[in-house]
């Protein structure tokens, strides 16, 4: 969730791109009630009947997929960032470095309201674009299909069908202990619940098959290739080639899902079955990842920027409002607040997610009439570069 260092150098799309993956993130936190797994029993006929339906929509849009674009789009911003800097003879290493120290300290903070955050593991997982910054594209691409592979969860694959009896030792994120710290307790226990129980499982279940660790690298490398070959500048070069992956992303996505429906038909319920599964899902979130961003290079190219131009001032803010998401998600939802999570269901929570977007929307709005950068990315910024904190 990064943002780019120039104003002048701002890419409107990517900026889009950020605006949508927020809003598919909020969504599909608001459904689950920010991993606050507590709902009340549905007596409504209505909500019977939506809350299959929006929960399906929401979580095929996002689930897998928000992430990655902003994973896709960390990788972009690293080269942009890069680029600057060299233009003007400087090295950009050590800066990233502390850059992502201060990205490490701003995760931490808040993963203290929503132990699901991402921003941690990218301020660890970014330091590999440092020594691959001025690698051959070849080799880039080549490491990059590695990490996409999923290189841990294909040798577990390999290694379950030689050993039958094979079962995951590891507890799946949001153990009914962490429910009850953060539906019950206070607000200081919500915080000491979500850094301690609340990162250790996340990190288990991260670390376990390494799929988001691999997914998220392979992007980033992605990222810093589309920028390195200015594949999100407008031109006819650009659109022929987003024209063409396009394309190639919808069939590959039509085939990995025929493919996930025949294996998973075939081999029986158990540890086998579900890597597969999740091998087969990750595969078919990267296709899907990438046709959305040639879709909004499409937008961005045709003079349909009005359908999509919204979405940029959320996207020019994303880090303030991931972090305010979260803050303001664990207090409608968590016991410490107005514990909404016990009273509403998927379709009265999706509606508060719309809410907390539109108040989102409307406080950007109003920013960046009066400043250049979010809050957060102002101070991310002036961290970055030693300045004394001021809102430009």
């Amino acid at each position: 969730m990064t943002t780019v260092q120039s104003e002048e150098n701002r890419i409107s799309v990517a900026d889009g791109l950020r605006g949508f993956a927020i809003i598919a993130i909020t969504l599909i936190h608001s459904i689950n009630h920010f991993n606050l797994s507590i709902f009340p029993e549905s007596s409504s006929s209505i909500s019977n009947w939506t809350d299959p339906i929006i929960n399906t929509i929401v979580t095929s849009v996002s689930s897998g997929k928000s992430y990655g674009l902003f994973a896709l789009l960390f990788g972009l911003t690293f080269y942009l960032q890069l680029s600057n800097q060299e233009k003007r003879g400087l090295d950009f290493k050590y800066r990233f470095i502390w850059r992502m120290f201060i990205l490490f300290i701003i995760g931490t903070i808040n993963s203290a309201f929503f132990a699901g955050e991402i921003l941690v593991l990218y301020s660890i997982l970014g330091l590999i674009l440092v020594p691959l910054r001025h690698a051959k594209n070849r080799t880039l691409i080549i490491i990059s299909i590695l990490f996409l592979m999923q290189p841990l969860l294909l040798a577990k694959i390999v290694y379950i069908l030689f050993n039958e009896n094979y079962t995951q030792h590891f507890q799946r994120y949001s153990p009914h202990e962490l429910f009850s710290e953060l539906a019950h307790n206070s607000f200081i226990d919500m915080i000491r619940a979500n850094l301690t129980l609340g990162r250790q499982v996340y990190w288990l279940s991260i670390i376990s098959n390494g799929e988001r660790i691999f997914q998220s690298l392979g992007l980033f490398i992605i990222g810093l290739l589309l920028g390195r070959k200015r594949l999100f500048e407008q031109s006819s070069r650009t659109n022929n080639f987003w024209r063409e992956t396009r394309i190639v992303a919808l069939i590959s996505y039509l085939v990995v899902s025929v493919v996930k429906y025949q294996l998973t038909r075939i081999i029986p319920s158990g540890a086998l079955h579900n890597m597969i599964d999740n091998l087969l899902s990750l595969w078919s979130d990267f296709t899907i990842i990438i046709f959305i961003t040639g879709l909004f290079i499409l937008i961005y190219s045709y003079s349909l920027k009005k359908i999509a131009r919204w979405m940029e001032p959320i996207g020019k803010m994303s880090l303030t409002n991931y972090i305010m998401q979260s803050v303001l998600g664990s207090f409608i939802f968590y016991g410490y607040g107005l514990f909404l999570s016990k009273y509403c269901g998927i379709t009265s929570s999706f509606l508060i997610g719309l809410i907390l977007l539109f108040l989102q929307y409307l406080f950007c709005i109003w920013w960046l009439k009066h400043h250049k950068k979010g809050p957060i990315e102002q101070l991310w910024h002036n961290l970055t570069w030693i300045k004394k904190f001021r809102f430009a």
